[in-house]
């Protein structure tokens, strides 16, 4: 009997907390849970992506300029000392065209120097000045003109040289330049600089360079002065002294340039 009351109270003391938790639950209020915003999870992820994406982008643009300024020392470097003869030539017809026209007097000292470096010119006169002119019809209007002389330059400077008929030293090149440059008396801008362009190529220090220039015009000068003695109606014999002394200056300053040409 004992054992059924025990069982018979339990089941009325469960039923009794069963109603209780009931009603507890009731009042209890379950707080709304939001739903995770997935949209702006991908956003932010697709954000990130393109963040990323643009770094990248950055990085391999600054590696492709470092790579492009490295080519670009790596260019300046190679120094050229000596220079072929036909080379030397197409040199000499750049800067003749540097200005965009060629002067009959400057043509004319083309032909003398040319001859006078290389001992088959009168062989290949045409074929270079065809390669020069070629290379000059890639211009596509006058702005850039004078970079592609500068171009066809710099091709014939670091072109493999092909010694076996003579070379040029670049001092001895740069001489000839000056030559060619003044022989119309019209040293213009384009010209000088494509001198120095040409001048920083061959490794040639600038106080040199600037020597080279002055000493030049010190030799045009006397020249000058003696081509007008000589054009005075005085007697030879009355300017004979001041001539002679004129061209012994002359002398000695063209033997101080072949030896700086040649140090």
């Amino acid at each position: 009997m004992k054992k059924k009351k025990l069982g018979g109270v339990l089941k009325d003391k469960l039923q009794e907390t069963a109603s209780t938790v009931k009603d507890a639950v009731k009042d209890v209020k379950i707080p709304e849970i939001k739903k995770p915003d997935v949209k702006g999870i991908f956003k932010k992820s697709s954000d990130s992506k393109q963040e990323i994406s643009e770094e990248q982008e950055a990085e391999e643009k600054r590696k492709q300029e470092e790579k492009k300024e490295a080519e670009l020392s790596k260019s300046e470097i190679q120094i050229v000392k000596v220079i072929s003869p036909i080379n030397a030539v197409k040199v000499f017809y750049y800067l003749m065209a540097a200005d965009g026209s060629i002067a009959t007097a400057e043509e004319e000292c083309f032909n003398l120097i040319a001859a006078e470096i290389d001992p088959e010119f009168e062989e290949h006169r045409d074929y270079v000045i065809k390669i020069c002119k070629e290379h000059l019809d890639r211009v596509i209007d006058g702005d850039d003109y004078y970079d592609v002389v500068q171009d066809g330059v710099e091709e014939a400077l670091l072109a493999q040289q092909v010694l076996d008929k003579g070379y040029v030293p670049a001092k001895l090149l740069v001489w000839d330049l000056l030559t060619i440059a003044y022989s119309d008396a019209a040293y213009v801008e384009a010209e000088r600089k494509l001198m120095k362009y040409i001048v920083r190529k061959v490794d040639i220090p600038k106080d040199v360079f600037l020597e080279m220039e002055n000493t030049y015009l010190t030799v045009k000068d006397i020249e000058k002065e003696i081509d007008w003695i000589k054009g005075t109606d005085r007697p030879y014999r009355t300017i004979e002294k001041t001539v002679k002394e004129l061209e012994r200056r002359e002398q000695a300053i063209l033997e101080s340039v072949k030896a700086l040409i040649y140090l």
